[in-house]
C-alpha cells in the first residue's frame, strides 16, 4: 500500500512540476517578446527624435511626439 502511495504521490509531484515548467516557460516567452517589442520601439522613438534633431525641431515638440521626455531627448542631442 505504501509504495503504491509513494509511487502515485511521485507521478502527481513529477506532473506538476512539468506543468508549472511549460507555465514558466510559455509565460517567460511572452515577456521577453513584450520587452522586445517595448525595446525595439523606444529605439525607433530616439532614432525618430536624432533625425527630428538634425531639422533643428524644438525639443518640446520632439517630447510631443515621440513620447520621450525632454530630459531624453537632451541625452540623445549630446
Amino acid at each position: 500500500k505504501r509504495k503504491i502511495q509513494n509511487s502515485l504521490y511521485n507521478e502527481s509531484r513529477e506532473k506538476g512540476y512539468n506543468s508549472g515548467l511549460k507555465k514558466g516557460l510559455k509565460d517567460g516567452k511572452k515577456e521577453g517578446i513584450k520587452e522586445g517589442i517595448e525595446q525595439g520601439s523606444n529605439n525607433k522613438s530616439i532614432e525618430i527624435a536624432q533625425n527630428m534633431l538634425n531639422k533643428n525641431m524644438k525639443i518640446e515638440e520632439i517630447s510631443e511626439l515621440t513620447g520621450l521626455s525632454i530630459e531624453e531627448i537632451k541625452y540623445i542631442k549630446k
